[in-house]
C-alpha cells in the first residue's frame, strides 16, 4: 500500500526549484558575465561607429579602389616587359621600343602612387579616425573570445549542478500525484513567491499574515490547506 502524500513534500520541491532558480541567475550575473556584456555592447557600438565612418568615406574607398586597380595592371605590365627584356634575341629596334614601354608604365606607377598619396592627404583626418575606431575593434575581440571560453568554463561547474538538482526533481516529483503537480505548476504560473511553509504559531508561514482560529480551521479543512490572503499552502 502507498504512503499518503504529505503536503509538507512541496517545501522539498519548492527548495530544490529555489537551488535551480539560484544557479540559473548566478549563470547571468557572474562576474565575467558583466565583463563580456561590457565588452560586447563596446564592440557593437564601436562597429556601428566604423560603418559609419566607412559610409563617410564611401567615395575615398572607391576612388581608392580604381587606384588600386590600375597600379596592380601596371605592374603586371611592368614584369610582363622585364620579362621579354630578358630575351638575348631581341633586335636594337625591339629592345628600344620594350624599354620606352618600360619607362611610360614605370611614370604610370608612379603617377598612380602621388595620386593616392594625395587622396590619403585629402582624407588624412577621417582616415586617422576611422583607423582608431577600426584598432579599438582589433583590441576588443580577443577580450572577447577570452571571456567567452572563461564563461564555458564556468557554466559546466553550473550546468553540471542543475542538472543533478533537475535529476533530484524528477525524482521527487515522480513520487507527486498528477493534481498535485499541476496545482503546484499553477501557483509558480500565478506568481506564488512563497508556495509552501510551515505555521509559525499563529501566522501564515507563507507570507507572515496573523490568521485567526477560524481561518485557520478553514486552511486545514481545504484540499490544499491554501493561505486565502497569499494562497501559498500551510504546513
Amino acid at each position: 500500500m502507498s504512503k499518503p502524500f504529505l503536503l509538507s513534500n512541496l517545501i522539498d520541491l519548492q527548495d530544490l526549484d529555489n537551488e535551480i532558480f539560484k544557479l540559473i541567475d548566478e549563470k547571468s550575473k557572474g562576474e565575467s558575465v558583466n565583463i563580456l556584456k561590457d565588452l560586447e555592447k563596446k564592440y557593437h557600438t564601436n562597429n556601428s561607429l566604423l560603418i559609419k565612418k566607412k559610409d563617410e568615406l564611401k567615395g575615398y574607398f572607391e576612388e581608392k579602389k580604381i587606384l588600386d586597380k590600375q597600379i596592380f595592371e601596371n605592374e603586371n605590365k611592368l614584369k610582363n616587359i622585364l620579362e621579354k627584356l630578358q630575351n638575348p634575341k631581341l633586335d636594337a629596334g625591339e629592345l628600344q621600343n620594350f624599354n620606352l614601354q618600360k619607362s611610360s608604365v614605370e611614370n604610370n606607377i608612379i603617377g598612380l602612387n602621388v595620386s593616392i598619396e594625395k587622396l590619403n592627404d585629402l582624407n588624412a583626418e577621417e582616415l586617422l579616425n576611422y583607423s582608431k575606431v577600426e584598432n579599438s575593434l582589433e583590441e576588443l575581440k580577443p577580450n572577447i573570445i577570452e571571456y567567452s571560453k572563461k564563461i564555458q568554463s564556468e557554466w559546466k561547474d553550473l550546468d553540471n549542478n542543475i542538472n543533478e538538482l533537475e535529476i533530484k526533481k524528477s525524482n521527487l516529483l515522480s513520487t507527486f500525484p498528477e493534481d498535485i503537480v499541476k496545482f503546484y505548476d499553477q501557483l509558480k504560473h500565478n506568481g506564488v513567491e512563497v508556495i509552501a511553509a510551515y505555521k509559525n504559531e499563529g501566522q501564515c508561514g507563507c507570507c507572515g499574515v496573523n490568521l485567526t482560529s477560524s481561518e485557520l480551521d478553514k486552511i486545514f479543512d481545504s484540499k490544499y490547506n491554501q493561505c486565502p490572503y497569499c494562497q501559498g499552502v500551510v504546513i
